[in-house]
């Protein structure tokens, strides 16, 4: 239903009315309401965390599995944009004016408060985009050659998008405004007066962003149940897999609460910055958490090759020299017998040089085709 020339009426915006602004109460510049420090705090805890989890990724793709690509590359980039993204969040909820009703905003917060709503916008679109083509290549190296060419057409049908979108929103955002000055100088009333601005509707922009974003998130979570589903692997790995994978449910939640608070403020609140404060704890936090979950599936090696041992209670030394591995094979090499070896290793001869080493160790030793023991899908050709 159209009304003053929008899809949706509105009862909110960046825009409020004189009598909307005349119902408010006086500005309060000494001690004003505020958010409080427990969000700034909580999303800076998330973003360590954050780098620890991409930290043990790329160890386990770089120096254990020793079969990093594309995906790893693009998340790193990813990651730089993420904390800045993160950051620029905690300095808008905490210091540039989010932490404050709109009434109590100063003359510099009404500025500050639209410089960092544009960083974390570009940020954000560029960190996301980012995260999802990663993930896609990923499922992509994961699914090459074992999979129906159906599965990889909609894999690089679904990058193409993704990469378009990124690269067309940033250009929509950032010249949303003539000159872009204007997006920060929107309340600026001696700015305005002096120069001629032009603007783009923000809020049909936003909203854009934020629903082609969640649905995005759908696309990317839904695409592994394919994959997962179409291994010949056992039950029990589909499970475990359609978990790890699943997990990217978490940003899709991210997502819908983004667009909510998007629709909210543009439309249902002139009190944007005290609700967009929501909104941008939500941005965060979808961000972060595509960072760990698309991390999830690397991370199965790095805790196999370093804390392995200490969950099993015994060391593979400690099995081979006292004979306590439950399933376990005894190997010839040249008519003597080897140490017992249990299953979930294979015995690797050079020569008359052996060694004991895991199947991911052994597939570790080619660049693409350790990748699939580096998620624990298994190699028929190995065995």
């Amino acid at each position: 239903m159209m009304a003053n020339g929008h899809l949706v009426a509105r009862a909110g915006g960046l825009h409020p009315p004189p009598s909307v602004v005349l119902s408010w109460p006086r500005p309060n510049h000494v001690n004003p309401e505020t958010r409080g420090s427990a969000a700034p705090y909580t999303l800076i805890i998330l973003l360590v965390l954050t780098l620890i989890v991409y930290t043990a990724r790329m160890w386990a793709r770089l120096v254990v599995a020793k079969n990093a690509g594309l995906d790893d590359a693009l998340m790193s980039v990813a990651m730089i944009l993420v904390v800045g993204s993160t950051i620029a969040v905690v300095l808008g909820i905490s210091q540039y004016g989010f932490q404050w009703h709109a009434w109590d905003q100063t003359k510099e917060t009404l500025v500050t408060t639209r410089q960092i709503t544009l960083a974390i916008e570009l940020l954000y679109l560029a960190a996301t985009t980012l995260i999802k083509i990663s993930i896609l290549c990923f499922y992509r190296r994961l699914a090459s050659g074992s999979l129906s060419k159906t599965f990889l057409y909609c894999v690089q049908c679904s990058i193409t998008v993704f990469a378009l979108h990124g690269i067309a929103f940033s250009f929509v955002i950032m010249f949303s405004y003539s000159p872009i000055e204007g997006f920060w100088r929107i309340y600026d009333v001696a700015w305005r007066a002096e120069n001629r601005m032009t603007s783009l509707d923000e809020g049909a922009i936003i909203i854009a962003v934020t629903v082609l974003g969640t649905i995005h998130d759908i696309i990317v979570c839904a695409l592994p149940i394919i994959l997962v589903w179409n291994l010949r692997i056992n039950r029990r790995q589909k499970t475990g897999l359609t978990i790890i994978f699943g997990a990217g449910v978490l940003c899709c939640i991210c997502g819908a609460m983004r667009t909510y608070y998007a629709i909210y403020v543009y439309h249902y609140t002139y009190d944007i910055t005290w609700w967009a404060f929501h909104g941008w704890i939500w941005t965060a936090l979808e961000a972060d958490l595509g960072i760990i979950c698309a991390s999830a599936p690397a991370l199965k090696v790095f805790f196999r090759r370093y804390f392995n041992h200490g969950i099993g209670g015994s060391s593979l030394r400690e099995k081979t020299w006292y004979g306590r591995a439950k399933s376990s094979i005894k190997v010839q090499d040249d008519g003597e017998n080897i140490d017992e070896t249990p299953l979930n290793r294979i015995i690797v001869s050079h020569s008359h040089h052996v060694t004991s080493q895991t199947r991911e160790e052994i597939w570790s030793d080619g660049s693409y085709a350790s990748t699939k023991a580096f998620n624990g899908l298994p190699r028929r050709d190995k065995f």
